[in-house]
């Protein structure tokens, strides 16, 4: 008799478990903005998000100027090994005015899969940025995007679309090892103040780079173009290596200025067009 009641509340306790996990699996957005709205911190592991996340609903938004509201998130947010089946967005419109996100703490998502749309374009962030390892099915847009923090990582990502990532501004490192592009990727007319490094990533189209401007040092070793690579005008404020970088096509540099030590050491020097470009370095 013990025997059979263990069985059952064994039993039982493993129904409940199995329940619970069930319906923990999956969440709406909507409860995210309730945390975000209540000032809670968002510590989110192994869910499926199902709908829309747009992070300018958060909390209520003050006027930023006479065209543009501004959403301030105040909670550290962390996402880790998630799903998102609908589009993440900072932006969005309230009545008829743009709402752009400020988030003043870290903004995470490690190991996360984007099914949709990832937009946060005009997004203010003044903790750590973190995409290492996630993978992005649609187009992606960080453009004119503000980052205050020591470092911004983007380590192993995959964007299977389009990656866009223009006139944005990075006051610390900005880090995209092993990352892979499918789709082309843009970076054209971003500002790095810390080091930039792109070693062993793989661009399987158009890479744009140009008009950057990168303070520290510059790492695109072992990295990998399959199309153009668009370097020109861009100013290399430190030293710039590009060890064993792979250009299948042409690797443009015109006008581009290079401050400090350029190495281009198992570079095809075929391949790269330096038309106009500045090497203050007498050793390069």
């Amino acid at each position: 008799m013990k025997t059979i009641r263990l069985i059952i509340c064994t039993l039982f306790v493993f129904n409940c478990c199995a329940c619970n996990g069930a319906e923990k699996k999956e969440m709406k957005a909507s409860e995210i903005i309730k945390l975000l709205k209540k000032g809670k911190p968002v510590q989110i592991v192994n869910k499926i998000i199902l709908d829309d996340l747009d992070f300018s609903a958060g909390n209520k938004p003050f006027i930023l100027n006479a065209n543009m509201l501004q959403c301030e998130i105040q909670s550290n947010i962390f996402f880790n090994n998630c799903v998102f089946m609908g589009k993440v967005t900072s932006n969005g419109i309230h009545g008829k005015t743009s709402v752009q996100s400020c988030f003043r703490n870290n903004l995470v998502f490690e190991g996360c899969d984007f099914r949709k749309e990832v937009n946060f374009d005009g997004a203010i962030v003044f903790g750590m940025i973190n995409f290492g390892r996630s993978v992005f099915r649609d187009d992606v847009s960080f453009n004119n995007m503000a980052v205050w923090a020591k470092d911004s990582y983007f380590s192993e990502m995959k964007a299977e679309k389009n990656f866009s990532m223009v006139y944005a501004s990075f006051l610390g490192n900005l880090f995209f090892p092993d990352a892979h592009f499918s789709g082309n990727a843009s970076f054209q007319e971003t500002s790095v103040k810390g080091k930039l490094i792109f070693n062993n990533s793989v661009f399987a189209e158009r890479a744009g780079f140009d008009l950057m401007e990168v303070t520290g040092s510059a790492f695109f070793n072992y990295a990998e173009f399959a199309k153009t690579a668009n370097f020109s005008r861009t100013r290399f404020l430190h030293t710039a290596d590009f060890v064993k970088t792979s250009f299948e096509n042409q690797a443009d540099f015109e006008k581009a200025s290079f401050m400090n030590t350029a190495n281009f050491e198992g570079v095809e020097r075929t391949r790269l067009n330096f038309t106009g470009t500045l090497f203050a370095n007498e050793n390069n």
